[in-house]
């Protein structure tokens, strides 16, 4: 069977013969969340008593074996949910002997695999390309039953969710709006989730309005700064300084100044490692291992590799060190920093490409 989405799988699986391998993953936390209680509610009539479930982390093989090979007595299925299966901690001898297990279960043995805490796959050029040990885990399962991945929406799509979820909850909230509540969460639907949560509660089945998201919503910097570095690394000096004022709207403290700087300054360096691993033919996966990012930055490293193929090394070369030289300044003058910052970004906006700051 084919790679299916959401929707089309929780068809398949609510058949009056379901297939008896289901494999669910992908960037949308909550779209997984949803289609793994939805198959469930169908499997199990919503009984939580009525499936065996198993941590991939720390599978227990031999109980797994076990609970796979019996057909249930008073349940219609007999469901294995297996969550965060981790081919990673599998020696190749367990992951081998599962495949071999599923191969033939018996009748009305249904296994569901849900990935949600573990990446296991990056996007190349819009299309999810499984891990090396996954991709055998996920190639089994769209062969021998489902393969289902909720792919990461873009803030147009999540857009258009935000605003029918405010409607369904009795709000109101602008197409502009919604799109921006999905930009300052970096389209993370989880993240969105939670904050519209706040939102909502906070409008009272009134209209959501922008000063609410402002002043409620968690920032999150790193978008923009990706933005800011972009703007400043192809001379435009317009989007750069509109971003710097979006990113010091509520404080120009030197906190904030210096927090911002330390933000540019990771960004820059991601921008500089992705563009040698690029240089060297290195995929993403194998930047984060080189450079020990933690699963949580992995976004860091593929909005890196998108972002910086216009530009050249000397270039991020001499924008990390104006950056450096900068946070220095900044802590040891009685310059204002915001002033500072400023200066740092028209030095960056004359770098050429060949990292010699043009004066004239």
């Amino acid at each position: 069977m084919p790679k299916l989405a959401a929707a089309d799988t929780v068809r398949e699986m609510s058949q009056e013969t379901p297939p008896q391998l289901c494999y669910l993953c992908g960037e949308d936390g909550v779209a997984v969340a949803q289609t793994e209680q939805r198959i469930l509610k169908k499997l199990t009539d919503g009984d939580a008593m009525a499936y065996t479930a198993f941590d991939g982390q720390e599978l227990d093989l031999e109980r797994l074996t076990e609970a796979c090979g019996f057909c249930s007595m008073f349940q219609p299925y007999n469901v294995i949910l297996i969550r965060d299966l981790d081919a990673d901690t599998l020696a190749p001898s367990a992951a081998d002997a599962l495949l071999k297990l599923w191969e033939d279960l018996p009748p009305r043995v249904i296994v569901l695999v849900v990935i949600r805490g573990i990446a296991v796959y990056e996007v190349k050029r819009n299309v999810p390309v499984f891990t090396p040990k996954q991709k055998k885990f996920a190639g089994f399962f769209e062969k021998n039953g489902i393969l289902c991945v909720c792919e990461k929406k873009n803030a147009i799509q999540l857009g258009k969710q935000i605003q029918e979820r405010a409607k369904r909850h009795g709000c109101d909230i602008s197409r502009e709006d919604a799109e921006l509540l999905a930009n300052r969460c970096l389209c993370d639907s989880t993240l969105i989730h939670t904050e519209l949560d706040k939102l909502m509660a906070c409008a009272d089945g009134e209209t959501i309005t922008f000063r609410m998201i402002d002043a409620l919503t968690v920032q999150q910097p790193d978008a923009d700064a990706f933005r800011l570095a972009r703007a400043v690394t192809g001379n435009d000096g317009k989007t750069a300084f509109r971003l710097l004022e979006a990113l010091t709207a509520k404080s120009e403290d030197s906190k904030t100044i210096l927090g911002l700087l330390s933000i540019l300054s990771s960004t820059f360096t991601d921008l500089y490692r992705a563009k040698l691993g690029a240089a060297a033919a290195k995929q993403s996966e194998d930047i984060t291992a080189d450079f020990g990012y933690p699963k949580n930055r992995e976004f860091a490293v593929r909005n890196a590799i998108r972002d910086c193929k216009n530009m050249t090394l000397p270039q991020l070369r001499t924008c990390i060190r104006v950056l450096r030289e900068t946070d220095r300044a900044c802590k040891s003058s009685r310059t204002a920093p915001r002033l500072l910052l400023e200066q740092a970004i028209v030095r960056m906006l004359r770098v050429d490409r060949e990292g010699r700051e043009d004066f004239r």
